[in-house]
């Protein structure tokens, strides 16, 4: 039997979904404004009062390497820091948290995850149909009780297709008949060959599944955005390839005056 996360009910909903022509017009406006910026600090280093150039070329990279006119700048006195009152008692009273990392690794296939991660030396394996694609670009801690944990995911998509196995059997997977409609589950597999499944495994992937029937509509449309964007811009680059562009490095002499 599968664990019961919750049912399914997304309250957050604060982004929506763009279309491939906005997309498309995001990137184009994206690379344009990266060259132009490109093009005016190239304008400015080469703008400068040089008194000197020399040339290397690498490879197929030039670096000019300019020796420039120093400008005399103020001495601008640094801002003093005030003094903060330092409570020890306060610090050693407060409740210090654990923090573990956790590398959760996955493969997702037609919405169905599939994720392997080690506790404390064992290792633990899940299926749920959460997509955990939609995690990407997570970035938060997940905090339980005492303990803080910091994901480093690895999930990619896979190929729906059955495995097979070493003995030339396919490998359990489930489908979407195999979880409730409308509930958000899980089944553990007995991978790490130990009898029980320690609870505290679980405690962080239960934490993120709770994270993502809070927001998976949202997690949804992001991650979609950031798949049309992504496909715009590698059609853009291919149809536009950015600038060749020398390395220009400016370098004046120290003004010794302007030193204390």
């Amino acid at each position: 039997m599968p664990v019961v996360i919750l049912a399914a009910n997304n309250n957050s909903f604060d982004i929506r979904a763009i279309s491939e022509a906005e997309a498309i017009a995001t990137v184009q406006t994206q690379e344009q404004l990266k060259e132009k910026a490109k093009d005016d600090l190239e304008a400015k280093l080469l703008n400068a009062r040089i008194t000197s150039t020399a040339v290397a070329e690498f490879g197929h990279q030039t670096v000019i390497m300019n020796r420039v006119r120093h400008k005399n700048t103020l001495f601008v006195e640094p801002t003093k820091i005030k003094e903060s009152v330092f409570d020890e008692a306060a610090i050693l009273s407060a409740k210090v948290k654990e923090h573990k990392s956790l590398i959760l690794s996955g493969t997702v296939r037609d919405g169905i995850s599939e994720l392997w991660w080690r506790f404390d030396g064992q290792h633990y394996k899940i299926f749920t149909n959460a997509n955990f694609l939609y995690f990407s670009g997570f970035t938060e801690d997940i905090e339980h009780g005492e303990t803080i944990y910091s994901v480093f995911l690895i999930v990619v998509k896979g190929s729906s297709k059955l495995r097979i196995d070493t003995e030339g059997t396919s490998e359990w997977q489930p489908t979407h008949a195999d979880f409730t409609d409308g509930q958000l589950e899980y089944y553990v597999v007995q991978s790490s060959g130990i009898e029980g499944t320690d609870a505290k495994a679980l405690e962080p992937l239960t934490r993120m599944l709770e994270y993502y029937q809070k927001n998976s509509r949202r997690m949804k449309i992001s991650y979609e955005n950031a798949q049309k964007l992504r496909i715009a811009r590698q059609a853009y680059l291919e149809a536009n390839p950015p600038k060749e562009r020398d390395v220009i490095i400016n370098s004046a002499p120290i003004d010794k005056s302007t030193r204390r």
